[in-house]
């Protein structure tokens, strides 16, 4: 218990000392509901009454340390990403012994972005996320991932990115691929591929948008997400790691109001999942069975706050 209130302490005094040197670039606030949904059995099992009600509260911060140019013209940057994620499920029947009835993500990224010449950049990432409900926390509740991508940008408008990322949302740690497209065309249209994107866990982002206005955007993306979580156990959770997989489909619009960028949005999540597992080395590739909740409609709005922006 000692070494644990050392090792906040530290941190927090850390994360002080440069707070003193911070700028936070862009505050974002947005909310995210599903519809009732039904309860579904994993395969080959009896069917059990249950609904489940999604509400979604996501709060976040970048954060930059530093941002300037170096004696061989290249371009530097130090920063850092903070998310808050509140996940509430209303439930009835079966899911209440299934389904947690609250999650929480909290979230901390660093990341150090740099040019090598005029075609080349890299970008090196740590995040580190505490998923859990809350109930017991230990070092369960912890999920790492740490990568690099190295971007090469072929036009003003075309640049291509990939790399590697190391994680252990699915117990033990494993590497995965990365990718990034960023491709405008014909000046109205872009075409944004981030895998991985910003998220407590391991998100992709494959969305077109359309600038119809100088101040308006319209996109479709598809944004599939998997967050592991340390959960207790009851009768019907018998391990602790909660892998819940979401695979949302969302049409959406940004509205420009000054500083603000206000976010409506309407969709489908085509797929929900989750699956209790244990986290370790052993039992990563252990089939588990997955419950799930059907496809329904998802309503969201976001507001981003740039404060510094010029």
């Amino acid at each position: 218990m000692k070494a644990n209130k050392s090792l906040l302490a530290t941190i927090l005094l850390g994360m002080s000392y440069a707070a003193c040197f911070a700028q936070v670039s862009q505050i974002e606030l947005s909310g995210r509901y599903n519809p009732s949904s039904k309860y579904l059995p994993p395969v080959d099992s009896v069917s059990k009454p249950g609904t489940v009600v999604q509400s979604e509260v996501n709060a976040a911060a970048l954060i930059n340390f530093y941002t300037g140019v170096d004696s061989l013209n290249q371009v530097r940057s130090f920063g850092s990403n903070v998310q808050f994620r509140y996940t509430n499920f209303s439930r009835t029947g079966y899911n209440k012994l299934i389904l947690p009835a609250d999650l929480y993500c909290i979230n901390v990224g660093l990341y150090y972005y740099s040019t090598l010449n005029q075609k080349w950049a890299y970008n090196v990432f740590l995040n580190t996320a505490l998923n859990s409900d809350f109930k017991e926390v230990d070092k369960n509740d912890l999920f790492l991932a740490a990568g690099a991508v190295f971007i090469r940008e072929f036009t003003p408008n075309f640049s291509l990115g990939f790399g590697a990322i190391v994680h252990n949302n699915l117990g033990g740690f494993m590497p995965w691929p990365a990718l990034t497209v960023d491709w405008k065309m014909g000046g109205k249209f872009r075409l944004d591929i981030r895998t991985p994107d910003k998220s407590p866990g391991i998100a992709h982002y494959v969305g077109v948008s359309y600038a119809a206005t100088s101040k308006v955007n319209l996109s479709f993306a598809f944004r599939p997400e998997v967050i592991s979580y340390d959960v207790t156990t009851n009768q019907e959770r018998t391990n602790r790691l909660m892998s819940f997989w979401q695979l949302p489909f969302t049409l959406s619009s940004a509205f420009q109001v000054g500083d603000f960028e206000i976010i409506p949005s309407i969709g489908f999540t085509a797929l929900r999942r989750y699956a209790y597992g244990e986290k370790k080395v052993s039992e990563m590739f252990t089939e588990y069975p997955y419950h799930g909740l059907g496809t329904n409609l998802i309503y969201g709005v976001g507001v981003k706050y740039r404060p510094f922006k010029k």
